[in-house]
């Protein structure tokens, strides 16, 4: 089996549409972080001129990260400069603590239609 972890940042205003839309598509499982970072677009009024923003990242099967990073950039698209970017990465492993067990197919799921 082939793991990818998906990994977005974005506007944190777009959180919440990109919780509705991953569930919609039957992707439960994700951690996001509260993080600070500097673009094309700054903040020339702060004097860390920072912007805060979401970081998302999700473990999904191969054949899935392609539709999620799709479906999280079509979500969060404002035509604004500098919106955020998402990355797809392999991985080598994945386990799961509680059984301590290799992560499964079956653990990742995505509705490619609604």
């Amino acid at each position: 089996m082939s793991l990818k972890k998906v990994t977005a940042i974005f506007d944190e205003l777009c959180l919440s549409n990109v919780e509705q839309a991953l569930e919609k598509h039957g992707v439960i499982g994700y951690t996001v972080y509260h993080v600070k970072g500097r673009g094309k677009y700054y903040d020339s009024y702060n004097k860390g001129r920072l912007i805060p923003h979401i970081q998302m990242d999700l473990y999904t099967h191969e054949r899935h990260a392609e539709a999620i990073a799709q479906l999280i950039m079509s979500t969060t698209y404002v035509n604004a400069e500098s919106e955020g970017l998402v990355c797809i990465q392999a991985l080598d492993e994945l386990y799961w603590i509680h059984g301590r067990r290799p992560c499964t197919d079956e653990d990742f799921g995505f509705k490619e239609s609604l």
